[in-house]
């Protein structure tokens, strides 16, 4: 069953990420939809704030979960309403911290892509980012905060064509996709432009990436552009990129292209939705 996997914090996640997922579950056909909730409590959740840490009261606890589940209700249904009943949204909850609870979801129900919201703030979901791009082992899609669906007519695959053995990762895209946009350009920003006078292993480089695209209508392009992050950012917004495509490893844009840590890829990036391939 083609499965999209949600998590959220009943508390933060808006419901505009309800609707981009209800657009982008009927736009790929996905058969289930499962909203993820964490109910883990750690050690000071149960304490009030104080100088002297007094501890919280049961039945404040319970009823902070009931609120919690009421909101995941709610939720459920309006994103059951925009889908119908042709696709099962689930509701699904764990005792476990955010990252196990995700782990036990792929396990349980074998998602093949995680939905995530990205507020660029302290909200749960959004301060786990890194943490869940890096261990999930699931394609994950980084949609920022009050974004509306758009269909994927342009996507951008930025690339390292030194970084040789990461370039087999493009090999998903011979597989069947989870999409297929309109046109797809693989860009390489390389400040040192060894694109002018490529050596045999760059030639080499690029053939293999044309291989596992030639199902594809796509281009490649090049920059120079000393900042790596920038000029993907840039570009996309140049150009009508509609969804970014994130290699993995850490030859990837998020992964410290440029000495920078993944999240401030991920938030420089944040105007678009960022696929982050496994």
């Amino acid at each position: 069953m083609k499965t999209l996997l949600i998590p959220v914090d009943a508390n933060t996640t808006d419901f505009a990420l309800i609707d981009f997922a209800a657009a982008w579950a009927t736009q790929y056909k996905y058969e289930r939809v499962v909203l993820l909730q964490s109910l883990y409590e750690n050690v000071f959740s149960t304490m009030a704030m104080s100088a002297d840490y007094v501890a919280v009261n049961p039945d404040n606890i319970s009823d902070w979960r009931e609120d919690v589940m009421w909101k995941l209700n709610d939720l459920a249904q309006a994103l059951q309403k925009k889908l119908g009943e042709s696709v099962d949204v689930k509701m699904a909850w764990s005792e476990e911290p955010l990252l196990r609870a995700i782990a036990w979801a792929v396990r349980e129900d074998a998602p093949q892509l995680i939905l995530l919201q990205n507020k660029n703030s302290d909200d749960p979901i959004s301060a786990l980012l890194i943490a869940i791009a890096r261990t999930s082992p699931v394609r994950l899609l980084v949609v920022p905060a009050g974004m509306a669906y758009q269909p994927v007519t342009k996507a951008l695959i930025p690339v390292d064509f030194k970084a040789f053995k990461t370039l087999d990762k493009m090999q998903t895209f011979q597989q069947s996709p989870l999409w297929v946009p309109e046109e797809l350009i693989v860009l390489n920003v390389d400040p040192q432009q060894h694109y002018l006078q490529p050596s045999p292993e760059f030639n080499t480089a690029v053939n293999t990436v044309k291989t596992y695209l030639e199902r594809y209508n796509y281009r490649i392009e090049y920059s120079s552009d000393n900042d790596i992050i920038s000029a993907i950012v840039d570009y996309a917004d140049h150009h009508q990129v509609s969804l970014i495509v994130a290699l993995p490893g850490k030859h990837s844009f998020l992964y410290s292209l440029t000495h920078k840590s993944i999240s401030e890829g991920i938030y420089k990036a944040a105007r678009l939705p960022v696929m982050i391939l496994k």
